[in-house]
């Protein structure tokens, strides 16, 4: 009786040992998934961002306000216009 006792038990502990060890490669599969997918979802958001402000930088220059800005930004100036020199 002991000794069948003795012989489950080490089989339960071989079938546990040997479960818990061809669990870990997939586990480690899991989380290296996971970290490229966290990844991909910061770049996807961060390429997002830059497309709202390209839009918004797009729709803000398409103005005739945001044209002569951007011009006169470049150093552009009407013919026939004086551009002021501030001296301090």
């Amino acid at each position: 009786m002991v000794r069948n006792l003795l012989w489950l038990s080490l089989c339960g502990l071989l079938a546990i040992a040997c479960g818990v060890a061809l669990s870990l490669r997939p586990w480690q599969l899991y989380r290296e998934q996971r970290l490229r997918s966290n990844e991909a979802v910061h770049q996807m958001r961060k390429a997002e961002s830059d497309k709202v402000a390209l839009l918004r930088q797009e729709s803000r220059f398409a103005s005739p306000a945001g044209k002569e800005e951007l011009a006169r930004s470049r150093g552009y100036s009407r013919p026939g216009e004086v551009q002021l020199e501030i001296n301090r």
